[in-house]
């Protein structure tokens, strides 16, 4: 019985935080935007809302498609892991035009 006894007493104390915590800790906003990358440019919400807007009016008319510009960097990273990019370029074609070109040593 005394040997639990003293590991209980001893795991409090090991429990125990001998530092001070501050009353009030660094505190900050995040920045307000679609994409991670895009924090720059002036009137950045009238942009996206003028790219939404045409995206509606698109998939009114049956034309709607998927934007990158509208997507965060995540949501774009999973469409091209997937395959399912927007360019008018393969991914195919682009092995092909690059087979052929000489890496050069450093």
């Amino acid at each position: 019985m005394s040997f639990i006894t003293s590991i209980r007493a001893s795991s409090r104390q090991a429990i125990r935080s001998n530092f001070a915590v501050p009353a009030s800790t660094f505190h900050y906003s995040a920045v307000r935007s679609l994409k991670e990358d895009d924090r720059n440019r002036e009137d950045l919400s009238n942009y996206y809302e003028s790219k939404k807007q045409e995206v509606l009016k698109e998939s009114k008319l049956g034309k709607g498609k998927w934007t990158a510009e509208l997507a965060s960097n995540s949501e774009a990273d999973v469409k091209a892991d997937r395959g399912e990019l927007d360019g008018e370029v393969s991914f195919q074609e682009l092995q092909k035009k690059t087979k052929h070109v000489e890496v050069k040593g450093n």
